[in-house]
């Protein structure tokens, strides 16, 4: 089965097509990455502006053309920190949804900590032993800590490097 699956992160927007089976290794078809910078389209109140909207459903939209063009079967589409915390994030989610027939899921800072967690584990194996690991993203900070694919302890901070640098400067 070819998937697709589509990151939008409060920095960047990251589009993976992979050919995957069932128990097996998956095999790269695509691998995009565009920066896009949503948390500096944040304004006074937490709202999403118009221009950063407009940003983000032209990025979907492209990334729906390279999907359909690559024949993926399904394609999982999740949003993080940006859209996340936007006070507007509903309006974003319908508005994206509805010019380009993807719905965005948000993805808890939880979640996102524990699967940055679970990749880590992925990638170093068993004999790592105990994790702890600092994903430092575009609108939020996540830290873990475990020895299992389920990290003991998980949360998300909002200390993402974009967003203290939209903040501070």
């Amino acid at each position: 089965m070819r998937l697709g699956v589509l990151d939008v992160g409060s920095n960047t927007v990251h589009l993976v097509m992979v050919d995957a089976r069932r128990g097996g290794h998956p095999t790269p078809m695509s691998d995009t990455k565009s920066t896009m910078k949503l948390v500096e389209y944040l304004d006074d109140d937490n709202d999403l502006s118009k221009k950063g909207i407009d940003k983000l459903t032209g990025y979907v939209a492209e990334a729906k053309g390279l999907v359909d063009q690559m024949r993926c079967e399904e394609m999982i589409s999740f949003a993080t920190s940006a859209v996340r915390d936007a006070r507007n994030s509903d309006h974003v989610l319908d508005h994206v949804e509805k010019e380009t027939g993807i719905r965005l899921e948000i993805l808890s800072g939880e979640d996102e900590a524990r699967l940055t967690f679970l990749a880590v584990r992925r990638w170093y194996g068993w004999s790592a032993g105990r994790i702890v690991n600092l994903d430092i993203g575009g609108g939020s900070l996540e830290l873990t800590s475990g020895t299992d694919e389920d990290p003991d302890a998980a949360y998300s901070l909002l200390l993402g490097a974009g967003r203290l640098t939209h903040e501070w400067f």
